[in-house]
């Protein structure tokens, strides 16, 4: 991917990519720190900095920084991973100036105001029962607790209501002192600027800043222990999760099951798991399957929703899915196919400027540097169908899948 990469005399550094025919800037502060960061009395702490970073800066109040590109059609957003904190903006061109500015006020200039932060602290507490009324997307939390027991990966990103109001001014100072190190933040530009006209403004907002050096030290989690979980719930549908121990980013595999994923549930109608459960049987209204990697771990997941009385044949469903890729490759018209589809959808998503700046980021602080999409359609073309199967009988293996499932107690 063609992109500059400047690092400013403080540490901090800049990656910008210029672009064509368009008019939208799109800008983003990437931080080396997420939930995973936390220690065992700070759960939900980084979410809660996240929220903050807009509630007040040394010269803003919290009307001003949501006001400041919201009125010019521009965006402010960010959003905490079990690694990353990232704030991000989107404005027309002719602004990207201000959105820079703003970035970097809120980022590293923020006051976290006592007032705001309680009422925030009540304004999370919300966002956690809106979380809990929400199954398919708690049942991958919880899912998560239960496969990295007492490693701060298993940690839920919000945390939980008693340690959240517990928090205060000098619990959110200490972990960006403790966190935010210079070395491990990268402002990303993807915008119809030149690296010039990027690098100019960038460095008037970015090299007055002293920030300290540091390195980000990471517990791997311990082996999985697989589990078979059922759990009662108050919702009138059930909720499957199946998962297992995955490729970290650095595999050479990694190619391989990012295809096998998208094959089994990715967002074509025609993935495999679709075609069963849903066009074949009416178990479910969705299926899905998610690989996610991180630097020193990784786990794949397939989910579905469906009526109780529909739970294990559904499950039978999906292991018979999974044997049969184990015990036999693919046709080769079969993964022609689905080799072709997977590396259509890569290309299309390269039109979207937004998604390329968090590739960049994420790529620059996970891996030092950035795959081009020539780079990443090769793979997926040198990829054979004996080594999907052989990725298949690996991760897929019986013995290394965990089940958790949701049940309604009522019928």
């Amino acid at each position: 991917m063609e992109y500059t990469l400047h690092t400013f005399s403080n540490g901090l550094r800049l990656a910008h990519k210029q672009t064509e025919n368009t008019q939208i800037a799109h800008c983003g502060v990437f931080i080396n720190a997420g939930s995973r960061d936390e220690k065992e009395t700070q759960i939900g702490l980084a979410h809660l900095l996240e929220h903050m970073l807009f509630k007040g800066t040394q010269k803003r109040n919290t009307n001003q920084v949501l006001n400041r590109l919201e009125v010019v059609g521009g965006d402010l957003n960010a959003f905490t991973t079990k690694d990353k904190t990232i704030v991000h903006a989107s404005v027309v061109k002719d602004h990207f100036d201000r959105a820079i500015e703003l970035l970097v006020d809120v980022t590293f200039n923020s006051s976290f105001p006592v007032k705001p932060l309680e009422r925030e602290k009540r304004v999370i507490c919300e966002e956690i029962d809106m979380y809990l009324d929400a199954p398919e997307e708690r049942i991958f939390d919880e899912f998560q607790e239960m496969f990295y027991p007492g490693h701060p990966l298993g940690n839920n990103i919000l945390g939980d209501k008693e340690t959240i109001l517990n928090f205060n001014q000098e619990d959110i100072r200490n972990f960006v002192q403790e966190r935010y190190f210079a070395n491990e933040i990268i402002l990303v530009v993807v915008a119809p600027v030149t690296f010039q006209k990027s690098l100019r403004v960038c460095k008037k907002h970015l090299e007055p800043l002293e920030l300290q050096e540091g390195t980000v030290l990471r517990e791997p989690p311990a082996d999985i222990e697989p589990f078979d979980t059922v759990k009662a719930n108050g919702f009138a549908q059930s909720h499957v999760l199946i998962g297992a121990p995955a490729y970290p980013m650095d595999h050479p595999d990694r190619a391989a099951l990012m295809l096998l994923a998208n094959m089994l549930g990715g967002p074509g109608l025609n993935s495999l798991l679709n075609l069963k459960l849903r066009e074949k049987h009416a178990y479910t209204y969705s299926v899905e399957c998610n690989y996610q990697s991180l630097t020193d771990s990784g786990f794949v997941t397939i989910y579905f929703g469906t009526d109780k009385k529909n739970i294990n044949r559904g499950k039978k469903a999906v292991l018979r899915e999974l044997e049969n890729l184990r015990n036999k490759p693919l046709s080769p018209a079969m993964f022609k196919k689905y080799q072709t589809q997977f590396r259509g959808q890569l290309i299309m998503a390269e039109e979207s400027n937004s998604s390329l700046m968090f590739v960049i980021g994420r790529s620059l602080l996970d891996l030092g540097y950035v795959e081009s999409l020539e780079e990443v359609l090769d793979k997926i073309e040198e990829i054979t169908p004996e080594q999907l199967q052989r990725v298949a009988r690996d991760v897929f293996n019986p013995s290394k899948l965990s089940f958790l499932t949701y049940v309604p107690n009522k019928v």
